[in-house]
């Protein structure tokens, strides 16, 4: 794979359409008013008096300027500005539902593992229903987290091997230097967690402090990463000096020689994560590690089930409905770049040797029409989105027209999502689960029913209601089976894999979802 990044194409769909925005003066009426003839004095690069005078006058002649500062400037904005009539259209009503839900929604609390929570989510829900569990049944996404950062650590080590003889300040090296370790994901990482460490019941490896609450579990690592990542340069750097002289071998075999005598030190490094994730979160079964699970069905019923990890996960996760994750594809929602095109982000993983972050891009409409296909089938859907936009976790809406900001302040976002993906003002941060949609007379969404991970107690108990517009705007990626994925773009993600678009490792397709 490699190519340089595509190019930010127009929107062409005629199912997205961008938010109005006020065109800008043209040039010539630009350089009109600096007429020497007009008498006005030129605009200043600075904030002069003038100006603050200028502006506060046209302040205070506006009346509803007075009165929005009244209602506004002892609150917080947004609460003051929600819309009673968004409020009142958005009813958890919807025609089109899987047939069971999570009862006990779960909660990630103060961690960044939604991307984790959503994969288990859809999982439990699957293996509740095969074999009759407990409504309170819940996958150890501790377990999860413990392998992921210990993989992540591994990764980022490699990468840092991978780039010694790059200069400290290169862009790359930077880049991955400032969150080496992070609760992020995406949804082949937690496929490549799985497929290599299981999966176990959260009663095996329930949660502690730590995994809860993961800010500065994940400030220690990241200062030992950084740490670990500078001794290796050194050792690298050394070991190439010593190698300088050495006839009959290339510099690319020099360096993974060097590699390899500095990967010694890497292993002991590792131990010494794998001590601070130990001592943190407990010790968790190894893969291949018999554990016994002793739980009691929705009857009362008493079961035992000895197994490992590896065999939990494929023989009783994956056997009962969830699917093959492995056979899964994410297809996105990225304006900026051409649709109908595999894409990937350099150096974006947490398992060496596990299977690259491939994305489809497509339209919108496809995304909405493959989530609707696999409702309507009973079955729930994995998404990632930006959740901080217009939206509201008390009142559980995710809606563009949620917030009257024109009414307050005579102004509104303008951006279209290509615009807020480019400068920095969107990327995907949150992942959760769709479990019904309300459909019109005609067959389109008019707003879908979302699973989140921050308890029952948030949101609508648990559940958050998201408008169509705001799927458009603010929802970047959705995850089937390629079975419910049109037949085009399974094959661009089977036969296109050696030519997908590499896109650097900062671009915005390689956030992580991570909202806590």
């Amino acid at each position: 794979m490699g190519s340089a990044a595509s190019q930010p194409q127009p929107l062409s769909e005629k199912s997205y359409t961008a938010p109005a925005r006020r065109e800008p003066a043209s040039a010539a009426d630009l350089l009109a008013s600096l007429s020497l003839r007009n008498g006005k004095a030129p605009a200043s690069p600075a904030v002069t008096s003038d100006n603050i005078s200028s502006w506060a006058d046209a302040f205070e002649k506006n009346p509803k300027n007075k009165f929005a500062q009244t209602v506004v400037h002892k609150q917080d904005f947004l609460s003051a500005l929600v819309s009673r009539k968004t409020l009142v259209n958005d009813q958890q009503v919807f025609n089109v539902k899987i047939p069971v839900e999570n009862q006990l929604v779960a909660n990630q609390k103060s961690s960044g593992r939604c991307w984790l929570f959503a994969m288990t989510n859809i999982a439990r829900l699957a293996a509740t229903q095969k074999y009759g569990l407990a409504e309170d049944f819940e996958l150890s996404q501790s377990y999860l987290f413990f392998v992921d950062s210990l993989s992540k650590a591994n990764y980022f080590l490699e990468q840092m091997l991978d780039l010694a003889e790059e200069p400290l300040d290169d862009r790359t090296v930077q880049y991955l230097m400032v969150a080496p370790e992070n609760d992020g994901g995406q949804f082949q990482m937690a496929v490549n967690i799985v497929e290599q460490f299981g999966l176990v019941p959260q009663a095996i490896f329930p949660e502690s402090f730590h995994s809860s609450n993961t800010s500065k579990l994940d400030g220690l690592l990241t200062s030992k990463l950084r740490e670990y990542a500078l001794e290796l340069r050194s050792l690298h750097a050394a070991a190439m000096r010593s190698l300088a002289d050495v006839q009959g071998k290339s510099r690319l075999e020099k360096k993974e020689i060097a590699s390899q005598s500095a990967r010694k030190r890497k292993e002991e490094q590792m131990e010494e994560v794998y001590r601070i994730l130990a001592i943190s979160l407990g010790t968790p079964p190894k893969p291949d590690d018999e554990f016994t699970w002793e739980y009691y069905d929705k009857d009362k019923k008493y079961h035992k089930l000895v197994t490992t990890p590896l065999k939990f996960y494929k023989e009783f996760v994956t056997a009962s409905g969830g699917g093959d994750l492995t056979r899964k594809i994410s297809l996105i929602h990225d304006p900026r770049n051409e649709f109908n095109k595999l894409y990937t982000v350099s150096r974006l993983g947490n398992v060496v040797g596990g299977d690259p972050v491939l994305y489809i891009n497509t339209e919108i409409k496809n995304l909405k029409d493959v989530a609707i296909t696999l409702l309507k089938q009973g079955t729930p859907v994995w998404f990632g989105c930006d959740v901080g936009k217009s939206s509201n976790s008390t009142l559980g809406v995710m809606d563009t027209a949620l917030y009257d900001l024109d009414e307050a302040f005579s102004t509104r976002i303008n951006l279209t999502k290509a615009e807020r993906i480019s400068t920095g003002d969107s990327a995907m941060t949150h992942a959760m689960v769709l479990t019904a949609v309300h459909l019109d007379d005609a067959g389109k969404p008019v707003r879908w029913r979302v699973e989140n991970s921050w308890g029952p107690d948030a949101c609508t108990k648990g559940y958050m209601l998201m408008s169509d517009d705001w799927f458009s705007e603010h929802v970047f990626q959705v995850v089937a089976d390629r079975r419910q994925v049109p037949k085009e773009l399974v094959k661009i993600f089977e036969t296109d894999q050696d030519k997908a678009t590499v896109l650097p490792p900062w671009d915005p397709m390689g956030a992580l979802a991570v909202t806590k």
